[in-house]
């Protein structure tokens, strides 16, 4: 049986691929080698106006294109309607071919000194859907919040993971971390104390919609071990937000707790700490047993 011939493309048709592979190469490589030199100013004036339209302007010292597909920000300013700019060190945005297959190939990373955030998109990074961000070194001096510079509320991160998606406009989110502090003013008058301070601080946390809640929280206050949970309705409105925490805490008299106010009962095993209100002016209460 007669072997079967190989079918063979035409040396014209050949051709033409091989100097349309090459022209496709040399476009490439053209596009890139323009983009990598173009001037910070010509970045910018791209950058500015589609950001512009989502209420956020942008400056900065310095701006240029990185090998393969991102950008590079430096001496970042960028200010939102009705709140204090907020001034980065760096910004990097880039697209990674290898996110698709966690179905996040946009990527954004920040630095401002010791602080960092890296936030990984879904593929519709205009608009995307879905996503996860991981912060390190972020505190509440770093946000341009005002409930933050006038109630004396705070917060030191050290280490927060967290995985949103959006579905019907609406906002979802579950995340876990670690903090230096988490810092919650009682002004109160009376109040048996004017702030309660957690330190290294331990908890989970999921978002529903304007909804930050916290089902579980470890810490340290005055000494003492502390656990419970909270939650901030409408979060991102300080003058309509309201917090409930619900404090447990172990052990008092091995801490400070003792010694800030006389206890009604001196055989009290456990503490409660009650702290509800709004962000701007909660009240504080404790309860012994």
């Amino acid at each position: 049986m007669a072997g079967r011939t190989k079918p063979r493309i035409p040396g014209g048709l050949r051709g033409r691929a091989i100097v349309a592979i090459g022209a496709l190469l040399f476009l490439a490589s053209l596009s890139s080698a323009v983009a990598l030199t173009l001037p910070s100013d010509a970045i910018l004036s791209t950058l500015g106006p589609m950001l512009r339209e989502r209420g956020v302007d942008l400056s900065a010292q310095e701006a240029r294109f990185v090998f393969p597909l991102g950008i590079r920000l430096s001496g970042v300013t960028l200010s939102f309607p009705g709140n204090p700019p907020v001034v980065l060190d760096e910004i990097a945005a880039s697209w990674e071919w290898t996110g698709l297959f966690r179905w996040a190939p946009a990527r954004v990373r920040f630095r401002k000194g010791a602080a960092s955030g890296d936030l990984r998109f879904s593929p519709a990074f205009w608009s995307p859907g879905s996503g996860r961000i991981l912060l390190s070194g972020v505190s509440s001096s770093d946000l341009p919040l005002s409930v933050f510079s006038s109630s004396g509320a705070g917060f030191s991160i050290r280490e927060v993971e967290a995985r949103w998606n959006v579905s019907r406009g609406k906002v979802k989110a579950n995340g876990s971390g670690t903090l230096h502090f988490l810092q919650v003013p009682v002004p109160a008058p009376d109040s048996p104390v004017r702030e309660a301070r957690i330190d290294g601080v331990s908890l989970s946390f999921l978002i529903r919609e304007n909804a930050f809640r916290i089902p579980k929280l470890t810490g340290t206050f005055e000494g003492s071990q502390v656990d419970g949970t909270g939650e901030i309705t409408q979060v991102l409105s300080s003058r309509q937000s309201t917090m409930t925490f619900h404090l447990r805490i172990r052990n008092p008299f091995e801490g400070r707790v003792a010694s800030l106010f006389d206890m009604l009962s001196k055989n009290a095993k456990n503490a409660n700490l009650r702290i509800v209100g709004t962000l701007t002016a909660p009240m504080g209460e404790f309860q012994f047993f």
